[in-house]
């Protein structure tokens, strides 16, 4: 079975053009680790600024699409991101980290 590889991007807003102010945090080999990270705000992903976050799943190699992703949002209360459904405005929009 090919490898797999999980990238976490985050974002401040979206609207019906894509989401805006991006930055891809790293990525893990399993989903379980990308989605604790993300979770648990590892390392302050959020920076006050970036509300938004993606878990995109990659196979090794030259790739400009991804078949599975899970979107999150940032409670400041509880300083987490919780997962969310995805935004129909993003529907149409691929591959967040990898351009």
């Amino acid at each position: 079975m090919e490898n797999t590889f999980y990238f976490i991007t985050v974002f401040s807003k979206y609207d019906d053009r894509g989401p805006h102010n991006m930055r891809c945090w790293g990525f893990y080999d399993n989903f379980n680790d990308a989605d604790q990270a993300i979770r648990g705000n590892f390392t302050d992903m959020w920076e006050t600024i970036y509300d938004f976050a993606v878990v995109e799943e990659y196979f090794p190699g030259i790739s400009g699409y991804n078949f599975n992703r899970w979107f999150y949002k940032y409670n400041i209360e509880q300083d987490i991101y919780e997962p969310i459904d995805e935004p129909n405005e993003l529907k149409h929009y691929c591959s967040f980290s990898i351009g």
